[in-house]
């Protein structure tokens, strides 16, 4: 099965569960968390001598109604690792339609991978995974790239890769890190992809802090979560969901909006003498949109 090729719909997609595939009570709970996304790993969560075995759950956990219409997202391992290359064509030939690939480094990754995915008849959306220091250099190239379809930020490898510490002394992430969570978002949104960030701190039970983490996610521009913390999803989902009062407000600012537009003004006001400018116009419409998804 091929993906869509619909960036669009995947800035909708507010959740992304990763839940261990060998772990069976775990993957046996997927389907009654409330994530828009699952995640099956083939990467992190799977030790060497257990790939096969992970390998071969692929094809029952993508068929049937087992997910309850969840989406689904593949992460294999690299191309240049011994698993990467069986990896792919499992999930290729198990019909997966979305494939997130981990350790980019250049455009010329992804293109090794989209050619061995064409050799299995397989086309799935990718979501180009940003956590080595030359894939940010190579951020622009990496989102034209052909397919891919979503952004994720990556800061556990990448801090790995740069050889700088996740997380300052107060459990805050690494304020070097708003460069390349900001980089992510800017280049998703001039490329119309989703962006994903990952819900995460020194203490995941801390749900009130991880709350606030997910939080300034969202201010930051990124439109998705995705987490291995089942508790997260929660939050996640109704942090990224607009509220009845944000789209009674949105509405309302649309129609005050295309009013005075019928009238030839090219800007609007609101009752307490708030202007509305064409942005706030468009961010109004996106948040509307997204409510109704």
């Amino acid at each position: 099965m091929a993906g869509v090729g619909d960036a669009g719909r995947y800035r909708a997609v507010r959740s992304i569960l990763e839940t261990p595939i060998l772990d069976e009570r775990k993957w046996a709970k997927v389907p009654a968390i409330p994530a828009d996304m699952a995640f099956i790993d083939l990467e992190d969560s799977v030790p060497p001598d257990r790939k096969e075995e992970a390998r071969r759950r692929i094809g029952p956990a993508l068929a049937g109604d087992h997910l309850s219409g969840k989406l689904v997202l593949g992460r294999p391992n690299h191309l240049s690792t011994p698993w990467g290359r069986d990896d792919v064509i499992a999930f290729a030939e198990a019909g997966v339609d979305c494939l997130a690939y981990p350790k980019i480094e250049r455009p010329d990754d992804l293109l090794e991978l989209l050619a061995l995915l064409d050799e299995h008849g397989s086309r799935p959306d990718i979501y180009a995974i940003i956590e080595t220091a030359a894939s940010v250099v190579w951020l622009r190239e990496i989102a034209a790239t052909t397919g891919v379809v979503a952004l994720m930020s990556g800061p556990g490898d990448l801090s790995v890769d740069i050889g700088m510490p996740l997380y300052e002394p107060d459990g805050t992430l690494n304020h070097g890190f708003l460069f390349t969570k900001m980089h992510t978002v800017v280049t998703g949104a001039a490329f119309g992809l989703a962006t994903v960030d990952i819900a995460y701190g020194p203490d995941l039970r801390d749900l009130a802090e991880i709350r606030r983490r997910i939080e300034e996610s969202k201010r930051l521009g990124f439109t998705t979560m995705s987490t291995f913390y089942p508790p997260h999803i929660d939050l996640i989902n109704e942090v990224f969901t607009p509220d009845a009062d944000e789209v009674a407000r949105a509405r309302a600012l649309i129609e005050a909006y295309e009013e005075r537009r019928r009238q030839g003004h090219p800007a609007a006001m609101t009752a307490r003498g708030e202007a509305i400018l064409v942005h706030d116009y468009e961010k109004a419409r996106h948040l509307v949109a997204r409510a109704a998804r």
